[in-house]
């Protein structure tokens, strides 16, 4: 099998392309009333295959409606946290002998419950963190991407290992690749199946035990992955699920003595913490993290106007904002700086706002009071220090359930050192600077400490290539109009980071993204 036979999920597309898109919308309808039904359980951990149940438990309520209860769940400690890791190590040493074709049949066979279940799974995550259809079933086909491509890739490489011959009389050689154990996997609330189940089937399809802990709001999708995984026959201990917050969990897991390594995805500051402790510990195992980012986007004066303000509207505020990828600043040639700035704020008002699963939702709510407060600082900030063209407030629309909605925000007159055009924020809020031209526009984007995304919109060749040549983030877009710098695809498109956006260098649905979770072995024997 070669690379270029995988073929991505692309679910709504499928439909669109046979001409039934309305048989989506009306599964993905019948979907959101099943799994409603079926909200408020309690759940408890999921430790060797069992059920484990606290004293302490959480609530979660849908971003949308806070009156609409996801569930309880139960909330580990450091008991638990040692229970499952101990699990996971006891499982190990049978879960990496097993064959390469052993292993992959349990996430093919996965990726199949998974396609069979794919309104259910996309219901569920509109009403847990609020996404639209179309995100959300994108979640939903990605994850079931990468199940299939890293599958695909073990058994392409024979799991790593190659025969390296005779190299003098009687010595046989072998190089081969070998899992280092139990991994920490720490999994974030906009992605909540796609990367928490690239970042286990990564682990654990190599030969690795996983530990998860999802984010402490979306825990039921991530109960509802393992229950896949246990249907698909993965041994009991190879992947545990312990919920909670992240000094009561996530701490205790990332330090734990037994861990071997850790996949993140996650802010920069918890992150490369996680990392730095995990080196003090004086572990030697991979720490596999994608730490966010602040991307730019230039708008040459040779581009389409018509295309680039699509690219950015989209960019900036589908799922409000709140993708590590998502656009967060626009670098814009002095010469159509103001007829493009004015027709992207016509075209964000033009914007749904409302609950995920309503068909003209753009802008979804942001997940947790966190975010609302962080939304109401940063826009008093623009309007001290730059000029609010639209946006800036959080909705109170008696048309609407009560929820965290805020309006999609685009800011002007913010010079490109202030904190507002440098920091992540993970919300609706984009920022717009004229810049003399490409030069200037690729010496602004660079500067910055985040490499994950970036594009360009612009007719000319040459500047694209030079663009391309010169602009320093890990994935690169040019004349995107279906999202500036958002919606990769596995194998298509890898996903990660430059500088402080990730950790490796090596991306996440790309050809060496599994070999992080190994080490090499090379094995002489002497006849």
């Amino acid at each position: 099998m070669h690379p270029e036979e995988f073929e991505n999920e692309l679910t709504l597309l499928t439909y669109q392309q046979n001409g039934n898109e309305d048989e989506f919308h009306e599964a993905y309808e019948e979907a959101i009333e099943s799994v409603k039904a079926e909200l408020g359980e309690y759940h408890g951990l999921r430790i060797d295959g069992n059920r484990v149940d606290t004293d302490d438990r959480f609530q979660v309520t849908s971003p949308g409606d806070l009156d609409l209860e996801i569930g309880e769940f139960a909330s580990g400690g450091e008991s638990e946290v040692d229970a499952a890791v101990s699990a996971a190590e006891a499982a190990f040493p049978e879960w990496e002998r097993r064959d390469v074709d052993a292993r992959t049949e349990v996430f093919r066979t996965a990726a199949d419950r998974m396609r069979d279940r794919k309104f259910e799974l996309a219901a569920t995550l509109s009403l847990e963190n609020g996404k639209n259809r179309t995100e959300a079933m994108a979640d939903v086909d990605e994850a079931i991407d990468f199940l299939r491509f890293y599958s695909r890739e073990l058994e392409r490489s024979d799991g790593y290992r190659f025969d390296t011959g005779q190299p003098t009389p009687r010595q046989h050689t072998t190089n081969l690749l070998r899992p280092y154990g139990v991994f920490a996997v720490v999994a974030p609330f906009n992605f909540p199946l796609a990367i928490l189940a690239g970042m286990t089937t990564g682990a654990m399809v190599t030969g690795n035990t996983v530990v998860a802990k999802p984010a402490s709001a979306t825990p039921l999708i991530a109960h509802t992955f393992v229950d896949v995984l246990a249907d698909a026959g993965i041994p009991d201990g190879v992947c545990n699920l312990v919920t909670g917050g992240g000094s009561e969990v996530g701490r205790p897991l990332t330090e734990h003595e037994d861990v071997a390594g850790v996949a993140f995805t996650g802010s920069r500051e918890v992150g490369l913490g996680i990392e730095r402790t995990f080196r003090e510990q004086g572990k030697r195992g991979p720490v596999i993290a994608e730490l966010g980012g602040k991307n730019p986007v230039i708008v040459s004066d040779e581009a389409d106007l018509d295309g680039a303000v699509e690219g950015v509207a989209k960019g900036a505020f589908s799922f409000s904002g709140q993708k590590c990828s998502a656009t967060s600043r626009v670098y814009v040639y002095e010469d159509v700086f103001d007829e493009f700035t004015d027709r992207l704020v016509d075209s964000t008002e033009q914007l749904g706002i409302g609950r995920g699963e309503k068909l003209e939702t753009v802008v979804n709510p942001v997940i947790d009071d966190s975010a609302l407060e962080r939304y109401r600082r940063i826009t008093e900030q623009a309007r001290t220090d730059g000029t609010v063209r639209t946006g800036g407030s959080v909705i109170d629309d008696d048309d609407l359930p009560e929820g965290r909605y805020v309006e999609p925000t685009v800011v002007t007159d913010i010079p490109h050192e202030h904190d507002l055009a440098r920091e992540e924020h993970f919300l609706p809020f984009v920022t717009v600077h004229p810049v003399s031209g490409l030069r200037e526009g690729i010496e602004k984007s660079n500067d910055s400490d985040y490499g994950l995304c970036a594009g360009i919109f612009s007719e000319d060749d040459e500047e694209v290539e030079r663009w391309f040549d010169e602009v320093e983030p890990g994935m690169c877009y040019a004349n995107r109009t279906q999202s500036a710098t958002t919606g990769a695809l596995v194998q298509a498109q890898p996903f990660g980071g430059w500088k402080f956006s990730g950790t490796t260098g090596k991306f996440a649905g790309g050809y060496w993204y599994l070999q992080q979770f190994m080490r090499e072995q090379s094995r002489t024997r002497v006849e």
